[in-house]
């Protein structure tokens, strides 16, 4: 994937629905679980450096005992925002990852499988880690210093 593309990571998921074959992450139920996993994974890096309670494990530990199905995608969410909010994190891109969750219109989960919805989940967390791999704070704002002088 070109870095161009990624500087979004709302364009991520669309790179990766224009690769697929078979229409997966076209299902709304599949995208949100696909951001609500992508959030995770930004709450959980972003608990690292929290100033309220820095190397702050809490989160990711209370996720690693949750069933990731479509009932507790919610709380899932849920338990993330406030997270958020306790340690007040500094989430990269915090609007767009927190908001993609919410633009996507609520679906019917009718035939699919919690297994579908654990593997959007995983994709997106896994999906976001190789985003800000990709997609470096660093270089963009080298880039920014540049370009104003």
């Amino acid at each position: 994937m070109e870095q161009e593309e990624n500087q979004s990571f709302e364009k991520y998921l669309g790179k990766r629905i224009a690769d697929s074959e078979i229409g997966f992450f076209n299902n709304n139920v599949i995208k949100k679980a696909y951001y609500i996993g992508a959030y995770s994974y930004s709450v959980i890096m972003a608990s690292k450096y929290s100033i309220v309670s820095k190397g702050n494990e809490t989160f990711k530990k209370w996720l690693s005992n949750q069933l990731i199905n479509y009932r507790n995608l919610d709380r899932i969410f849920e338990m993330a925002f406030r997270f958020e909010q306790k340690l007040k994190l500094n989430i990269r891109n915090e609007s767009e990852v927190r908001t993609l969750v919410h633009e996507v219109p609520v679906g019917n989960y009718v035939g699919i499988s919690s297994a579908k919805i654990t593997y959007a989940f995983v994709a997106g967390f896994d999906d976001y880690r190789k985003f800000v791999k990709e997609n470096p704070i660093e270089k963009k704002k080298q880039n920014n210093n540049n370009e104003e002088k």
